[in-house]
């Protein structure tokens, strides 16, 4: 959740600019725009609707795989829900190692 600073309250002027820095750095950063988990999944075999439980409280709409080891692999978006991410994974060399970063990207969508 976002919350507001209220800089121009800060009557420390040294701390007021640092507060500035920080806010410009916060708001040029696309991956600090967001609430994400990091996971490492093994997967010891090829499986189709794989299920994961993520313990988000809320149903992520993004993953950033970092790695896939020893297979390949297939998010299945449309089937996540408040519990699980769901997974195709094509295991070439058990185990499959996973690595993502798990979440929601919270910048205002434009619409085309």
């Amino acid at each position: 959740m976002k919350q507001k600073i209220y800089i121009s309250q800060i009557e420390d002027v040294y701390v007021q600019t640092n507060f500035k820095t920080f806010g410009e750095i916060y708001n040029t950063s696309p991956f600090l725009k967001g609430q994400w988990r990091f996971i490492t999944i093994e997967i010891p075999r090829t499986v189709t609707g794989l299920k994961i439980e993520h313990k988000l409280p809320f149903t992520p709409l993004d993953i950033l795989v970092t790695s896939v080891t020893n297979g390949t692999l297939t998010v299945k978006y449309g089937e996540f829900d408040s519990t699980f991410i769901v997974l195709d994974a094509t295991v070439t060399t058990a185990p499959m190692t996973v690595r993502a970063f798990l979440g929601r990207y919270t910048e205002d969508t434009i619409g085309v």
